[in-house]
């Protein structure tokens, strides 16, 4: 059943997706030696994702214990820096790095996702965080606090969610230079709330628009191969 829909998402895909050059340039070669992260080192730079299992557990709820990726990875399409991770907190590494990279502009944010991860964190909030400290704190927050986390910081500027039927019936690209943040599991279970080209056709257009292109997979809310499987179709099968 999982063929058909990538068949149909596919469809949708080269239907909605126009190339663009739009966005603000974004040059992150400084950040990596011999393609591993300068400062993270979860982060590796490819030419092509690899979606090879962890061997560690990297999300457990009350259903079971989830793997993720080997490894959290960076490729650059067309000039577009595009992030590929498991769990959506460790999205918090590139807002820093594109951060550092735009001059230490606040980043507007497209957050596309079947939840809204507004969740309040819970630790002490950092009001100075950069990318030499990241590492230390990104296990501090969770899948769904990661934006409140780093709210009294000056890396995050105004996050659109289009977490809702009509935010993706009715989205607009924000006029100003943005990041994608795109949960995969808006086609899982939880993501039925909204039609299938309405949610093609908004990440479509954010995508198309980014500065920038954050993905998560999230192990325990999607079915990782069925995931694998739209994110190729949305990287042009590379």
């Amino acid at each position: 059943m999982n063929q058909k829909i990538l068949w149909k998402i596919e469809e949708l895909w080269k239907k909605h997706y126009q190339a663009s050059s739009q966005g603000a340039s974004v040059d992150i070669s400084s950040y990596a030696i011999n393609a591993v992260s300068n400062y993270y080192p979860k982060f590796h730079l490819v030419d092509t994702f690899s979606f090879k299992s962890s061997e560690k557990t990297v999300f457990r709820d009350a259903y079971g214990d989830y793997k993720g990726l080997e490894k959290q990875q960076l490729c650059i399409i067309d000039n577009k820096p595009i992030y590929l991770f498991d769990n959506h907190n460790e999205i918090i590494y590139p807002l820093i790095e594109i951060f550092e990279v735009l001059d230490k502009k606040s980043i507007t944010v497209v957050h596309i996702d079947a939840h809204p991860d507004d969740a309040v964190f819970k630790g002490q909030k950092p009001t100075l965080l950069n990318i030499d400290t990241v590492k230390d704190f990104i296990p501090q927050t969770l899948i769904s606090d990661f934006f409140d986390a780093v709210s009294e910081t000056n890396i995050l500027g105004k996050v659109h969610r289009i977490t809702h039927s009509d935010s993706f019936e009715f989205f607009v690209v924000p006029e100003e230079p943005y990041l994608l943040s795109l949960d995969i599991d808006i086609f899982g279970p939880e993501g039925d709330f909204a039609e299938r080209e309405d949610k093609i056709r908004a990440i479509a257009k954010a995508w198309s628009g980014a500065a920038a292109v954050c993905i998560a997979t999230s192990p325990g809310f999607i079915d990782q191969e069925f995931a694998r499987g739209i994110i190729e179709v949305f990287m042009g099968n590379r």
